[in-house]
């Protein structure tokens, strides 16, 4: 496998509101820390395996001098970073005109620009995604004649809590679901405007879906349309790029993991678990053998709902619910 340095690559994240908590007014400073936390974690990992890449953080919150400031002052550091108020950009005003027939808030603002430069390949990804070992299938996409990379989703279904709004789309119907945490295109490929005219249908603030869920259902349609048409759809596989509550299953087994994606209330497991993450992402000699049993070591001491989803993956058949109550 060739390994791919990021040159001619953008790799972006976006942070402030979302529809449960008002971060980018500070309400919470704890809270807020913690998720600027996991943003930086995010970003150092990929700064790691594609050094020559460009990195943006598109900041869609209010007072953008003080997020900077308190930004900076939590660890870990990271490298270059081209910090954008989505609100207020500095340059290139004309790619951050609303392109919705509604006014966007929390994660409808990824997509504003939904493409920040057509020349380059441009991969935006969520801020509680980290990269933990050697992307390899990111490099094999990179190398190929695929135009777009996306993650995939834990569930096999498509349905309301994986789609949204959008779930019952007929051009859903037997297709398994894709998460939004990952998304990208090939320098060159520009499918914006498909997506704008799919959200066209989305019906903002009518229902709790349409505030969160309903985007990545969007961004399931965009994608399935442009597969009908021809173009390549690259999913990445479940067991490289999985979930915090699956990840110790495959390294476990044996298997190459790449990212690990926190969702919703797995990000108190990774906050728990704040100082091992930190080194695997930043200390190149911290093996997986040892990255394991510290964690195991760590999860003793978890409280007893963390603790469990943890351990459960050790020895057992993954697949199992998530939702339990601990005996």
């Amino acid at each position: 496998m060739i390994r791919h340095s990021g040159k001619n690559c953008i790799f972006r994240w976006s942070v402030g509101a979302q529809d449960t908590t008002l971060l980018q007014d500070f309400t919470d400073q704890e809270r807020f820390g913690e998720m600027l936390w996991l943003t930086k974690l995010s970003i150092s990992s990929f700064q790691r395996w594609f050094p020559d890449a460009e990195f943006l953080l598109l900041y869609n919150g209010h007072n953008f001098k003080d997020f900077l400031d308190i930004f900076s002052q939590v660890s870990p550091s990271v490298g270059d970073i081209t910090y954008i108020d989505q609100h207020n950009p500095q340059t290139n005003k004309d790619k951050f005109n609303n392109p919705y027939h509604f006014v966007p808030n929390g994660v409808w603002m990824k997509w504003v620009p939904f493409r920040y430069d057509i020349s380059k390949t441009e991969i935006s990804i969520d801020t509680d995604i980290f990269c933990i070992g050697e992307p390899l299938s990111w490099y094999e996409w990179l190398a190929s004649e695929s135009e777009i990379i996306v993650a995939p989703e834990r569930f096999k279904t498509i349905k309301v809590n994986t789609c949204g709004d959008f779930y019952k789309h007929p051009i859903l119907k037997n297709k398994n679901p894709i998460n939004c945490g990952i998304v990208g295109h090939k320098a060159g490929h520009d499918f914006s405007d498909r997506f704008f005219e799919v959200t066209k249908a989305v019906e903002f603030g009518k229902t709790h879906d349409s505030l969160f869920i309903t985007e990545q259902g969007a961004i399931n349609v965009w994608a399935y349309s442009l597969v009908n048409e021809g173009v390549d759809l690259c999913i990445l596989d479940f067991d490289k790029n999985t979930w915090m509550r699956d990840f110790i299953y495959f390294l476990e087994k044996g298997v190459l993991v790449e990212t690990v994606h926190a969702v919703t209330w797995h990000k108190k497991i990774a906050l728990a678990l704040r100082d091992i993450l930190e080194r695997k992402v930043l200390d190149v000699e911290y093996d997986h053998i040892s990255f394991l049993s510290d964690i195991l070591s760590r999860a003793k001491r978890m409280d007893v709902f963390a603790r469990n989803v943890l351990s459960r993956q050790i020895g057992k058949t993954q697949g199992q619910t998530e939702f339990f109550f601990a005996e």
